[in-house]
């Protein structure tokens, strides 16, 4: 679309891509005892923080330039986000649309919010967090991308990381 808009949808199911999501939370809870977002070890792949959030590009990236703002402390639902966390969430989400536009050209992008479906069982609380994702659209899904599911990213998540860690904001950007 040509125009900044929203969507917000529920659904009566929890979509297959979802699903698996929560499995592999799920999976690795069950092995490690830790959920795998509490769990990150961001290291190269950050890009900035904040007293409540991170912000990533991570490791198996989607998409080129993806950007994934996760809290600091462990939470499944975003709903239950409070109004010091969303104002922190709210300096750190401007700090990442400042980077992608002045380093990527403003692109046009999805933010999509991954929490947990408000029908999950209580025994998923420990192992799901949610989070955000930042998807920039700096190329199109091609055949391959299409027929298989499988996104070709060329850009390494360590290198995309440091590109944006390296955009210096000034108060001439703001």
């Amino acid at each position: 679309m040509s125009h900044s808009h929203s969507q917000m949808i529920a659904l009566p199911i929890v979509p297959p891509t979802v699903s698996a999501r929560l499995d592999s939370m799920m999976e690795y809870y069950k092995q490690t005892g830790k959920c795998s977002l509490c769990d990150i070890q961001p290291n190269e792949l950050l890009i900035a923080e904040s007293a409540h959030f991170i912000s990533l590009v991570p490791f198996a990236a989607t998409f080129a330039f993806e950007i994934w703002i996760i809290p600091r402390d462990h939470s499944s639902h975003f709903h239950e986000i409070d109004s010091e966390k969303a104002v922190d969430l709210g300096g750190l989400l401007k700090l990442m649309f400042l980077k992608m536009s002045l380093q990527l050209n403003n692109p046009p992008f999805n933010l999509l919010i991954h929490t947990s479906p408000f029908q999950d069982e209580p025994s998923y609380a420990p192992s799901t967090h949610w989070f955000l994702q930042i998807a920039p659209h700096l190329s199109g899904v091609g055949g391959f991308e299409i027929a298989t599911g499988c996104h070709i990213n060329p850009v390494f998540p360590e290198d995309a990381a440091k590109i944006l860690r390296d955009v210096r904001i000034s108060n001439n950007n703001i």
